[in-house]
């Protein structure tokens, strides 16, 4: 399934190449449709997979960082936390946000982009992952995949009153899911 997946968006971001338009996801896409079954057991988080890539001044904090993780019920594998190479600079200031992440979790994962990454200023369309997928600071996609977003506007995301659907909504909105903004992409 998840390979079928990746071959769908591949030759979907083929097409919009090719055919130099950009489309909007239909926002009856927000959330996965009643066949998806997550990978995980959602009952204490729904965030199956976090990736995270920090600045190499932070390697030492990595175990500190993996007891917090697993104290928020996440599971860390050995590749969860990767830092950023000495000298290659700051690593992305970005973060994706699957469409099955609650606004709790979500609102988690920006908390820690900001601690210790610095900042968000990009988000990565929620099409490209899965549902259940958190990534900080990827380097996975290009910057045709992410739609920058200044401070006001993730300030709105991290507002504690919006709902899941809430904050869904409103990251389909900031990245031009819904055509709000017309950023090119592809």
């Amino acid at each position: 399934m998840k390979r079928l997946l990746i071959l769908v968006v591949g030759l979907l971001g083929i097409w919009v190449m090719l055919s130099g338009s950009a489309l909007a996801v239909s926002k009856e896409f927000l959330f996965p449709g009643p066949e998806y079954k997550p990978p995980c057991d959602t009952s204490k988080k729904t965030i199956c997979t976090i990736e995270i890539w920090l600045a190499h001044k932070h390697k030492k904090q990595k175990r500190q960082i993996k007891g917090f993780l697993k104290s928020k019920s996440l599971k860390v594998l050995n590749h969860t936390i990767q830092f950023w190479r000495r000298g290659n600079g700051h690593p992305p200031t970005n973060i994706a946000i699957g469409s099955a992440v609650s606004a709790e979790d979500a609102r988690m994962a920006i908390d820690i982009a900001l601690k210790y990454n610095d900042k968000v200023d990009t988000l990565i369309l929620r099409p490209l992952n899965p549902p259940n997928y958190v990534a900080i600071a990827t380097s996975a996609w290009d910057e045709d995949s992410e739609v920058s977003i200044n401070p006001e506007e993730l300030a709105k995301l991290r507002d504690p009153k919006l709902t899941t659907e809430e904050f869904h909504t409103l990251y389909y909105e900031l990245t031009n899911e819904a055509g709000v903004k017309r950023d090119k992409f592809y």
